[in-house]
C-alpha cells in the first residue's frame, strides 16, 4: 500500500470517527476549556511546577475531548438501543426526518455495536484515567467535580422527559468544565471565574436553545420535554434565546466594571453581538419559512464540510446550528485571549 492510500484511508476512518461522536460539536467543550487554561496559565500557582502543569494542560484538553465524544456516542448507543429492545432489527432503525443521519454508521454496520462499547470504554476509560491522576495531585475536589458532572452525563439522555437537557448542558460546559479545568491546573478555586462561567454556560445554551427552536413542533408533537415547549411558542423560545444571551453579557460587563477582570472582555460581546444578531433573525426566518439561500461568510465562523451539506440538503439547519456554536465559541475565545493578556501575574513558586 502506498503512502497516499495509506493516507487516504486514515482521512477516511477519521471522518468516520468524527461522524459517530458527532465531532463537529467539539468546539462547545473546547472553547470553555480555552477560557480556563488561559486563566490558569497566568496565575502564579501554575508556575509552582511549570513541567507537571503543561503536562496536566495536554491532559486536560485530551479527557475533556474524550469525555464528550464518549457522551456524544453513548446518547446514540442508549436511543438504538431502545429501538432494538423495542424489536426494531437495527438495519431497519429511523429517527425523525432532521435526525436521520443519527448513529448512521451504527445503524449501516460500519460500527457493530461490540465495537461502539469498545470505542466507549477507552474513551471513558481516558477521562477516568485522568480525573484518577488530578485526584491523586489535588485531592477530593476533583473527583467530586468530576462525580456531578458523570451523573449528569448519565441523567442527559433522559433529560427531556423533566425539561433539563438544556439546564444539564449549560452546568456542565458552564461552571462544571471552566472550574473543574480550573482547579485541576491550579489546585485552586477562583470566585471571578466561577461568574464568569455562568456566562460561558448560558452562551454553550445557545446552541442547545436554537437546536430546539428549529425541532419545537416535532419536541411538542413527540412530548419532548424543552424549555422552548415549556415556554409553548415559537416567538417565546426566541425571546428566551436573546434573554440568556443578555444575561451573559451582563455578566461580563459587571465582572468590567467592578474591576475583576479588564475591560477588554467587553470584547466577547462587541465581536459576538451581530452574529447573536444574526441567529435571532435567522432562527425567526426559519419559524416563518422563508425560502432563503444560505451563504458562509467568514465573519459568521467555521462552517466546516459545507459540501456535504448541501449534498444532504441541511442548509436551511446546518446553516443555524453552526451560527448558534460559533456563536459560544468566539465568546470563549476572545474572553480565553483577553485573561491571558491581561491577568497579572506574581510568579510567587507555592
Amino acid at each position: 500500500m502506498s503512502f497516499r492510500e495509506a493516507y487516504k484511508n486514515f482521512q477516511e476512518n477519521i471522518n468516520q470517527f468524527i461522524e459517530l461522536t458527532r465531532g463537529y460539536t467539539l468546539l462547545t467543550s473546547m472553547a470553555p476549556w480555552f477560557v480556563a487554561a488561559a486563566a490558569a496559565s497566568v496565575s502564579a500557582h501554575y508556575y509552582s511546577d511549570i513541567k507537571i502543569k503543561l503536562f496536566t494542560t495536554f491532559l486536560s484538553f485530551i479527557a475533556i475531548i474524550c469525555v464528550h465524544l464518549g457522551v456524544n456516542l453513548f446518547d446514540d448507543y442508549i436511543d438504538i438501543n431502545k429501538k432494538i429492545k423495542g424489536g426494531i432489527l437495527l438495519r431497519d432503525i429511523k429517527f425523525e426526518e432532521k435526525a436521520r443521519n443519527k448513529g448512521r454508521l451504527i445503524i449501516d454496520g460500519t460500527f457493530s455495536l461490540a465495537k461502539v462499547r469498545t470505542i466507549l470504554c477507552i474513551l471513558f476509560g481516558v477521562g477516568i484515567a485522568a480525573g484518577a491522576f488530578f485526584t491523586y495531585l489535588y485531592g477530593i475536589r476533583i473527583p467530586v467535580i468530576a462525580a456531578i458532572t458523570g451523573v449528569l452525563c448519565v441523567l442527559y439522555p433522559f433529560s427531556s422527559k423533566f425539561y433539563l437537557g438544556e439546564i444539564i448542558i449549560g452546568t456542565i460546559f458552564g461552571p462544571l468544565l471552566v472550574n473543574g479545568t480550573y482547579i485541576a491546573l491550579c489546585g485552586r478555586f477562583s470566585v471571578p471565574l466561577l461568574i464568569l462561567s455562568f456566562a460561558v454556560g448560558l452562551m454553550i445554551i445557545v446552541l442547545s436553545e436554537a437546536h430546539n427552536v428549529m425541532d419545537f413542533d416535532y419536541d411538542k408533537k413527540a412530548g419532548k420535554k424543552t424549555l422552548c415547549t415549556l415556554i409553548g411558542t415559537k416567538k417565546g423560545s426566541l425571546a428566551l434565546i436573546a434573554f440568556e444571551i443578555l444575561i451573559a453579557y451582563m455578566i461580563v460587563i459587571y465582572l468590567a466594571v467592578s474591576g475583576q477582570f479588564s475591560y477588554w472582555i467587553l470584547l466577547s460581546i462587541l465581536f459576538t453581538a451581530p452574529l447573536s444578531v444574526k441567529l435571532i433573525v435567522s432562527l425567526n426566518d426559519y419559524n416563518n419559512v422563508k425560502d432563503l439561500k444560505f451563504i458562509p461568510k467568514w465573519y459568521l465562523g467555521p462552517m466546516e464540510n459545507w459540501d456535504i451539506v448541501q449534498r444532504e440538503a441541511l442548509e436551511y439547519f446546518m446553516y443555524r446550528f453552526y451560527i448558534a456554536r460559533n456563536i459560544g465559541f468566539i465568546f470563549c475565545v476572545t474572553l480565553a485571549v483577553v485573561c491571558f493578556f491581561t491577568i497579572k501575574v506574581n510568579y510567587i513558586y507555592i
